[in-house]
């Protein structure tokens, strides 16, 4: 197992990356989109590239443009472009003769709405998992209003009614939901509605007393253990 540093292009931004490669050769392989707050090296996406080059998968982590080590501008971070970072990323993991041609994609709040959205257009995307995952964004420049978190750029909102979830649910299978029962920024009833909307196969698992972000080190382990296992059954095949 080891780790690779990767860049590639996303309309002309250089996006950064990690790969974790298993000691196996032509794995399937994992792409990871981080939330709006968050970059690749979020200590969950680290634990969990570690995971699952350990049971011989490949995982990208990357930084969307404008973020840790990405380059772009805080006016890029809009939904259109994150999209096109994300198309970038499967772009750029398909084009590796060393990787198998079947691919997940996993996401964590702003990343799971991202992730799918792109698997409702991509039909080649064999599995996902979506972590603490809002099916609509329409109250984030409220909640966002009142922390001290800063708000995204009025190009985010401006951008934002082009991207409406739901209606895109029913072109998605093979999707596992992950949602905290005490998520105190997606209430966990996002949840259910995003799987009532999947089609099937599907999965939907809420971890007792968790938060949005899974502190807890169980909370965040039964959620890597539950990724692993849903991408070996779908992905390893």
């Amino acid at each position: 197992m080891r780790t690779e540093k990767v860049s590639f292009q996303s309309e002309g931004e250089k996006i950064s990356g990690i790969l974790h490669l298993p000691a196996r050769e032509h794995p399937p392989c994992v792409i990871a989109s981080h939330g709006l707050l968050s970059s690749k090296d979020s200590e969950k996406y680290i634990a969990l590239g570690n995971r699952m080059s350990e049971e011989g998968m490949a995982m990208l982590r990357f930084d969307f443009r404008g973020i840790g080590e990405s380059g772009g501008r805080e006016e890029d971070n809009t939904i259109s472009k994150k999209l096109k970072d994300l198309d970038s990323a499967l772009h750029f993991m398909r084009s590796r003769p060393d990787l198998e041609n079947r691919i997940g994609l996993v996401g964590s709040s702003l990343g799971g709405f991202l992730s799918l959205i792109k698997a409702s257009m991509d039909k080649e995307i064999r599995a996902m998992a979506v972590w603490a995952t809002p099916h609509h964004l329409d109250e984030l420049k409220t909640k966002r209003g009142n922390e001290s978190a800063p708000l995204p750029p009025e190009a985010f909102f401006e951008d934002l009614p082009r991207h409406r979830l739901l209606p895109l649910l029913s072109r998605v299978s093979h999707c596992m939901i992950i949602h905290g029962e005490k998520d105190e920024l997606v209430p966990v009833e996002q949840a259910w509605e995003i799987f009532y909307h999947l089609s099937e196969p599907k999965e939907i698992h809420i971890i007792e007393d968790a938060d949005h972000r899974l502190t807890a080190p169980a909370h965040r382990q039964r959620a890597i253990d539950l990724t692993v296992g849903w991408f070996k059954k779908y992905l390893s095949i």
